[in-house]
C-alpha cells in the first residue's frame, strides 16, 4: 500500500505543480494584455516629444508645402487631404510661426 501511496502523491505533486505554473502562466497574460498598451502608449507618447520625430513633420510639411504651391486645384485638394490625414494628431504648436502659416493655408 505505501508504495502506491508514493505513487499517488507523487502524481498529484505533479498535477499540481502543472496546474499552479499553468494558473501564473495565465495571470502573465492577463497582467499582460492589461498592462501592454499602457506601456506601448507610453513611449509612443515619449517618441512624439523626441526632435527627430518633430523634425521630420516640420520637413514633411516643407515638402508638402513645395508642393501645393506647384499644383492645380486638384492637386491642392490631394495635398490638403493627405496633410490632414499626416498632421492629425501632431501638436501644431511645436511648428515655426512661418510653418504654421503654412498648414493652416493649405488646410483652409
Amino acid at each position: 500500500m505505501k508504495p502506491l501511496k508514493i505513487a499517488l502523491s507523487t502524481v498529484g505533486g505533479i498535477v499540481a505543480i502543472l496546474i499552479i505554473a499553468s494558473g501564473l502562466q495565465y495571470w502573465g497574460l492577463l497582467n499582460f494584455k492589461f498592462f501592454a498598451p499602457k506601456y506601448e502608449n507610453a513611449h509612443r507618447q515619449v517618441f512624439e516629444q523626441t526632435q527627430s520625430y518633430v523634425e521630420g513633420k516640420r520637413q514633411d510639411l516643407t515638402n508638402y508645402y513645395d508642393e501645393w504651391r506647384k499644383s492645380d486645384k486638384d492637386g491642392k485638394e490631394s495635398i490638403r487631404a493627405v496633410l490632414l490625414e499626416d498632421f492629425a494628431n501632431f501638436d501644431t504648436s511645436k511648428l515655426t510661426p512661418q510653418e504654421r502659416q503654412w498648414y493652416n493655408q493649405i488646410i483652409e
